[in-house]
């Protein structure tokens, strides 16, 4: 249940960004995700879209890049 709690770090970490650059709505996200980081790039992707609704990240395309280390990382996002 770790990688629960890592994806709810970056979904804070997305949001206390937006909230930085004043976004109202952001329309994607970039994430690396490493393969020994053991978390399914489909678990992650409907992670965001369930939780992200009612956030300025609701319906936010989420781009995950692939690496080969154990890491998830929050590369950048697009916003409005």
């Amino acid at each position: 249940m770790h990688e629960l709690r890592l994806l709810r770090d970056l979904m804070e970490d997305i949001l206390r960004h937006a909230e930085s650059v004043k976004a109202k709505k952001i329309t994607k996200v970039y994430v690396r995700l490493g393969e020994l980081a053991e978390i399914n790039p489909e678990i992650l992707a409907h992670f965001f879209r369930e939780n992200s609704k009612g956030t300025v990240m609701e319906d936010a395309e989420v781009v995950i890049k692939s690496s080969l280390q154990r890491e998830i990382v929050l590369e950048s996002f697009d916003y409005e």
